[in-house]
C-alpha cells in the first residue's frame, strides 16, 4: 500500500486524432483548471491541488482503432490541512477525472465547430455558472460535513482515550451507544489508543516535510 499517494485511474477512447486529444487534454488542465504542465515522452503530467490535497495527474496516450487512447494515472498525497486520506469518501476524485474526460470531450467539440482551440494566451474557458452547480454544491458539502463529523469524532476518542488513562475510566462511543471500562483495563486500552494516534501523527507530519 502506497501511504503516500492514493492511486486513481481511468481511461477513454476518443474518435479524433492523437495530437487533437493532447492539445485539448492539455488546454482543459492548463486553462480551465490552472494546472501545471510537464512534457513527457507519451503524454503529460499536470500537478495541482484539488480539495485540498496536492495532486499530480499522469496523461498517457496512444493510436486507437478509430482515435486515441488517454489513460490517467491521478496520484493524490493522503496527508493534507484536511487530514489524512485512508479512502476516498463517496467517490470524489473518481468523479474529478471523469469531469476531466468530459472536459477534453467539450474542447475537442469546440475544434470541431470552430476549428481552433483556445490558445495559452486565451482567458480560462470555464463552463456556465449555472452548469452542475447544484449538484457539485450539495456533494461538496456533504463531503465536507462528513470530513467534520470524522474530525469531531477522533477528537473525541483522543480526549477520552486521555481521561482514561489518568483516571482509569474509559468511555468508548460506539455506533451502538457507549461503553465504560474500568482500572487497568480502561488504561491499557486508552494507551493503546494513544499509541496508534502518535504513530499516526507521525507518519502524517514525515508526509508532509516530504
Amino acid at each position: 500500500m502506497d501511504w503516500k499517494y492514493k492511486h486513481f485511474f481511468r481511461e477513454q477512447t476518443f474518435p479524433s486524432s492523437l495530437a487533437e486529444v493532447r492539445e485539448a487534454a492539455r488546454g482543459y488542465m492548463s486553462l480551465s483548471l490552472g494546472w501545471r504542465i510537464s512534457e513527457i515522452a507519451d503524454g503529460f503530467n499536470a500537478s495541482g491541488v484539488s480539495f485540498a490535497h496536492a495532486c499530480i495527474a499522469h496523461f498517457h496516450f496512444q493510436p486507437a482503432t478509430g482515435g486515441t487512447h488517454l489513460r490517467i494515472e491521478l496520484l493524490v498525497e493522503r496527508a493534507s490541512s484536511m487530514g489524512f486520506m485512508l479512502v476516498d469518501i463517496g467517490g470524489y476524485y473518481n468523479i474529478q477525472i471523469g469531469h476531466w474526460l468530459d472536459g477534453i470531450q467539450d474542447r475537442l467539440r469546440q475544434l470541431d465547430s470552430t476549428g481552433q482551440l483556445a490558445t495559452a494566451g486565451a482567458p480560462p474557458t470555464l463552463p456556465p455558472p449555472q452548469a452542475k452547480r447544484p449538484a457539485a454544491l450539495l456533494f461538496n458539502g456533504c463531503l465536507l460535513f462528513i470530513v467534520i463529523g470524522f474530525g469531531l469524532y477522533f477528537i473525541a476518542v483522543f480526549v477520552t482515550a486521555c481521561v482514561g488513562l489518568l483516571t482509569g475510566h474509559f468511555v468508548w462511543i460506539g455506533r451502538s451507544g457507549t461503553s465504560t471500562l474500568h482500572g487497568t483495563t480502561a488504561r491499557i486500552t486508552s494507551g493503546i489508543i494513544l499509541v496508534l494516534y502518535a504513530f499516526l501523527i507521525r507518519r502524517i507530519a514525515k508526509m508532509s516535510r516530504r
